[in-house]
C-alpha cells in the first residue's frame, strides 16, 4: 500500500487505525470522567456527597479548634471540615483540608492545602465570577469581605456556567472568627468509610462544656444488585467494555503486524542482530505507528469538542490518555512479541 507515493509496510495501517480508536476512546473516557466529577462537585456544593453535618454547642473558648485540628491532622489524612457562612449574596464557606478530598478545577493559582487552610493569615479561593472584584497590591490579589482583606491564593471555576463559579472559600480560622465557634459544620472525607473514625475522634477531642452534635452511623447498606445497577456502575462498565473491545482488536492486529515482519526478524538474525537490538528496532516501528494513531485520535477528539459543546478536553486529559496509551501499547507489544517469537521457533 502506498500513501503520498510512499510504500507503507503491511499491517501498519491496521495498527495505526487500532491505536487511533484506542486513543479516541481513552480521551473520551478521561474527559467524560473529569466532566462528571466536576458536575457532581458543583451539584454537591464542593462536598463529596457522603459528608456529615455536625454542630458545636456550649463552647466557652473560641480557640478550642487550636487544639483539635493539629491533633486530628496528626492522626488522620484526607479529610476536610467546612464552616458554612450565611450570606444572602454569595455562597461562602471556610475550610480546613488535610490531604485530598475534593479539589475544584482551578483557573489560576492553587486550591487550599493544610498549610493555607489552617493559617493566621486571611486567605481565600474565589469563584471566577468574583475575580474582577479582587484588587492587586504589591503583586498579590486581595478580596475584601466584611471589612477583612483576604489574600486570594487561587481562582476556581469551569468554562461553562456552574455553581463553582459563584462560590468563595475562606481559610478555616477566618471563617470561625466570622461565624463563631458555636455554629454548624460539615465533615467530609475522601473515603466514606473514614467518616465514622474521624467523626468519633472529633467528638473525643473537644473538651467539656463544649458539645459536638453529630450523627454517626454506618448508613443504610446497599445491596450488591443495587450497586451493579446504579448509573455510575453502568457507565463505568460501559467504559471498561469499550476499552477491552478495542484492546482485544489491537492485540489481534499486533499479531498480524508481527507476522508480516518475520522476514525482517530473519534478516536481522543473518546480519548478527542480538535479541536486544531486535526488540529495540521492532519497538521503534511499533511506537511510531502507535504515536501516529494517538495524534490522529487527538485530532478527532479536537474536532468532536468543536462540533459538540458538551465534550471538553483539557491538557491533563491529553497527558493521562497519552500515558495510558503508551502503557497499554507496551503491554500489548510485549505480550504479542513473546507469543510470536515462541510460535516462530517451533
Amino acid at each position: 500500500m502506498k500513501i503520498a507515493g510512499k510504500k507503507i509496510p503491511k499491517g501498519t495501517v491496521l495498527l495505526f487505525l487500532s491505536f487511533t480508536a484506542i486513543s479516541l476512546c481513552l480521551l473520551l473516557i478521561v474527559s467524560a470522567t473529569r466532566a462528571e466529577h466536576t458536575n457532581s462537585m458543583g451539584k454537591n456544593g464542593m462536598y463529596s456527597g457522603h459528608q456529615k453535618n455536625f454542630s458545636i454547642c456550649n463552647a466557652k473558648q473560641e480557640g478550642q479548634w487550636e487544639d483539635v485540628i493539629p491533633a486530628l491532622e496528626s492522626k488522620y489524612n484526607n479529610f476536610a471540615i467546612y464552616v458554612p457562612i450565611q450570606d444572602p449574596e454569595i455562597v461562602i464557606r471556610g475550610v480546613c483540608v488535610s490531604g485530598k478530598v475534593e479539589t475544584p478545577p482551578m483557573v489560576e493559582g492553587e486550591y487550599f492545602d493544610f498549610a493555607t487552610s489552617w493559617t493566621d493569615t486571611p486567605q481565600a479561593v474565589l469563584g471566577k465570577q468574583y475575580r474582577e472584584y479582587a484588587v492587586e497590591r504589591e503583586g498579590k490579589l486581595y478580596y475584601e469581605y466584611q471589612g477583612v482583606d483576604f489574600e486570594v491564593i487561587g481562582v476556581m471555576g469551569t468554562k461553562e456556567d456552574s455553581r463553582l463559579n459563584y462560590m468563595m472559600m475562606l481559610d478555616f480560622k477566618s471563617a470561625v472568627r466570622l461565624a463563631g465557634i458555636n455554629t454548624g459544620y460539615v465533615l467530609d472525607t475522601k473515603k466514606e468509610s473514614d467518616l465514622l473514625k474521624v467523626g468519633q475522634e472529633l467528638e473525643l477531642l473537644f473538651r467539656l462544656p463544649a458539645d459536638v452534635v453529630i450523627l454517626l452511623d454506618a448508613g443504610d447498606k446497599v445491596s450488591m444488585i443495587a450497586r451493579l445497577l446504579s448509573g455510575n456502575a453502568i457507565m463505568d462498565t460501559m467504559y471498561v467494555m469499550i476499552l477491552i473491545s478495542f484492546s482485544l482488536s489491537t492485540i489481534l492486529v499486533t499479531f498480524i503486524w508481527l507476522r508480516f515482519r518475520r522476514q525482517i526478524f530473519y534478516a536481522w538474525q543473518l546480519c548478527g542482530y542480538e535479541g536486544r537490538m531486535q526488540c529495540m528496532e521492532i519497538a521503534k516501528r511499533f511506537y511510531l505507528a502507535a504515536g501516529a494513531g494517538f495524534a490522529a485520535g487527538f485530532l478527532l477528539m479536537a474536532v468532536l469538542s468543536v462540533v459538540m459543546g458538551d465534550i471538553q478536553i483539557a491538557a491533563l486529559d491529553i497527558l493521562q490518555a497519552l500515558g495510558m496509551t503508551v502503557g497499554l501499547g507496551t503491554v500489548i507489544l510485549f505480550f504479542c512479541y513473546l507469543l510470536d517469537r515462541r510460535k516462530a521457533k517451533r
